[in-house]
């Protein structure tokens, strides 16, 4: 969600349960078998899906807005100004990031605005009309040069790591720790739209020096050994797309331990962060684009229930696919589970959600691989699809097959 107030006018999926794992498949419903499935065969060793499985047959459960923090009661009691709807879709907050990725979400994903003086960002306007007072260690942080992460200027401006680098190094770190980790997607969307309200910053817009300066903090925060990029994929291909139709992503065994970072944005930013290209030669990140591109890997359709069958095709077609489970807190507060359900059934390799952990203040609603009924072994895998999978290895839980 990027949403704009008018204010005063992600293999590991989700929640493995001790050293069991679950696995997803991207069959529809209808194909799923009636009958309980059975024991697993050796298909569903580490040993054996780290040889065969590509890294495009795995499907993982991550958060949309990964540094979010719930804002406090003075700041909501100014976002409830721009009414109810608006308050609910950001009275939420989410864990620090190692606690999410310890808890096997394996995708993140952040808003970044462009700060590269520093102090751009660190008087929001509507602290000063909620009287909110600005702790040291904020301003502090926010008056370094660098990308920060907020979610709305002005207004939802509270993050567990305020400076990108802080939260990419968090990353590094826990994946540094956790060698055997199933690769995580990092989403990137730059923030340069202005908040509509009184006295809102101006943001820096994000041209091609601002992606310069973003491809930038990617490369600091991540060891070559650490990251997949498009080179590596696309190899000796003429193009990025034709290695993606040729199924050419690297098996699981090569990508663990590593992330993909995922330049999320508009066709603008794509542009501009492309450059005279032919491809992505030699940058860190990955596009989300039309799938026509030559640049495209990933694509970006966030509604699984009006574009499913898009996304079955294009996952098929051998792109990498992020997709919504839920947004603005809607599906969460009714209970609904239909768009969750259907981001499985989709086959989208990224889910994203707003509750991989369920919110106590919102309810129940959490999105988990552990709650998608055609968790198993992908059809054609194995003679026997699985539904549960153990491992002596804590770092190795979880892992899908469409």
């Amino acid at each position: 969600m990027r949403r704009q107030l008018l204010v005063a006018a992600l293999l590991v999926p989700a929640a493995a349960f001790g050293q069991a794992g679950f696995f997803s498949s991207a069959a529809t419903a209808q194909d799923m078998p009636a009958t309980a499935a059975r024991p697993c065969d050796t298909h569903c060793s580490a040993e054996w899906m780290d040889a065969h499985l590509r890294i495009d047959q795995l499907q993982l459960v991550g958060t949309a807005e990964s540094y979010k923090q719930r804002p406090n009661s003075a700041l909501m009691g100014l976002i409830r100004m721009g009414g109810k709807k608006d308050a609910e879709a950001l009275d939420y907050g989410q864990p620090a990031l190692t606690t999410q990725l310890d808890a096997d979400v394996r995708s993140l994903s952040f808003d970044v605005a462009y700060d590269p003086r520093g102090g751009a960002y660190k008087n929001p306007a509507g602290a000063s009309m909620a009287m909110d007072l600005l702790p040291g260690d904020y301003v502090a942080a926010m008056a370094k040069p660098g990308f920060k992460t907020v979610h709305v200027l002005d207004v939802d401006y509270q993050s567990s790591c305020l400076a990108l680098s802080d939260c990419l190094k968090q990353v590094s770190d826990w994946s540094r720790a956790h060698p055997r980790h199933l690769p995580i997607v990092i989403t990137l969307h730059t923030n340069d739209i202005k908040t509509p309200m009184p006295g809102a910053t101006r943001p820096l817009l994000c041209d091609a020096a601002a992606m310069d300066a973003l491809e930038a903090e990617v490369r600091t925060a991540f060891a070559p050994d650490q990251i997949i990029t498009p080179d590596m994929v696309q190899g000796e291909h003429p193009s990025l797309r034709a290695a993606v139709l040729a199924h050419a992503w690297p098996r699981l065994g090569e990508a663990r331990g590593k992330v993909i970072v995922v330049l999320d944005d508009s066709a603008q930013k794509v542009d501009a962060y492309r450059g005279t290209r032919r491809n992505l030669e030699g940058r860190a990140m990955f596009v989300a684009t039309d799938e026509a591109s030559p640049v495209a890997a990933f694509l970006s359709l966030p509604d699984p229930v009006a574009d499913g069958s898009h996304i079955a095709a294009a996952v098929r077609s051998g792109f990498m696919v992020v997709t919504r489970a839920d947004a603005d807190t809607r599906e969460a507060r009714a209970g609904n589970t239909a768009r969750r359900d259907a981001a499985f059934r989709s086959g989208a390799q990224v889910i994203q959600t707003d509750f991989a952990l369920p919110d106590p203040k919102i309810g129940a609603y959490r999105v988990s691989l552990a709650d998608n009924a055609g968790a198993m072994c992908g059809q054609g895998l194995a003679p026997e699809r699985c539904v549960r999978f153990t491992d002596s290895s804590v770092a190795v839980r979880t892992a899908a097959a469409p």
